[in-house]
């Protein structure tokens, strides 16, 4: 299944300047039976959004995108992590702007792992409400809660968006590269602009559902009030786009609802913006 329906021959693989990498991993804290359907869900989704995008006036058909087949990990949390890694490194070293859509906040290591291979000046930017630094007994190797901690020790990491963290949490972050949610509400996207000023040329964006408030996007793990709006994620993604030079991103936390499907249509439709958004801006 391809994202937004395109023909698979219409962009082959070696012709493409970004490709969607889903990948079923449920991680360490989610149910396996919601998670591992989530990247299904969002491409389904994305069946029903038009390749026309009326507020850019751009024609996504035409932006050389290839949806690669999934990549299901299995095995341990270390495991799953080492094969995305291997799996995802050959696109960082041909220069493919890589999009991977999950469920596991796990997935966002095993990919700027593969990306410092090709970008050693790299910066993550994490947009999430919590910072994802804690330790969390013998596996915090490879733990969802410690995710952006892991990632830290690799590269410069800043926060935005966040709305609840532990003490020792707020102990552990760079205050300089962290940005709450209640500072971009009261001062506007200018409050994030000082913590991605931080980050090097190169930037990944690892985006996880929960940035957004839950009365948009329920379909999480652990909705907190306050988050972003539709709008405020994409100006501040646009904002990184204009500044920096995005390698790659990922949108993970997904957890598929019983009724309706209006949560998938929109984690497909960020995934859709983004691509715009940064496509544009590489051209």
């Amino acid at each position: 299944m391809n994202f937004l329906n395109l023909p698979s021959n219409k962009t082959p693989y070696n012709q493409a300047k970004a490709v969607v990498l889903p990948v079923i991993y449920s991680g360490t804290t989610h149910s396996e039976q919601a998670v591992g359907k989530g990247p299904e869900q969002i491409l389904q989704a994305s069946q029903l959004l038009s390749t026309y995008d009326v507020e850019t006036n751009t024609d996504v058909s035409e932006l050389s995108i290839h949806t690669l087949d999934p990549l299901t990990c299995l095995g341990s949390p270390s495991e799953a992590v080492e094969e995305l890694f291997r799996q995802a490194t050959p696109h960082f070293k041909k220069s493919k702007l890589v999009a991977s859509i999950g469920g596991s906040h796990l997935i966002s290591l095993g990919l700027v792992r593969a990306a410092l291979e090709q970008y050693d000046n790299l910066s993550v930017l994490h947009f999430g409400a919590h910072p994802h630094l804690i330790a969390n007994g013998d596996n915090a190797v490879f733990d969802e809660t410690n995710v952006m901690g892991r990632i830290r020790e690799k590269c410069t990491v800043s926060h935005v968006g966040v709305r609840s963290m532990t003490k020792a949490e707020r102990g552990k972050v760079h205050l300089d590269n962290l940005v709450f949610a209640r500072d971009i509400y009261n001062n506007g996207l200018n409050a994030a602009a000082d913590a991605i000023d931080l980050l090097n040329d190169k930037v990944y964006i690892a985006i996880h559902l929960d940035i957004l408030d839950p009365a948009c996007m329920p379909a999480v793990a652990r909705p907190e009030p306050g988050g972003l709006d539709w709008y405020t994620l994409n100006a501040l993604i646009r904002m990184v786009a204009r500044e920096k030079s995005i390698v790659g991103f990922d949108i993970t936390g997904f957890v598929p609802q019983k009724d309706g499907m209006h949560t998938q249509l929109l984690a497909a439709k960020l995934v859709y913006k983004s691509l715009i958004c940064i496509m544009q801006n590489k051209l």
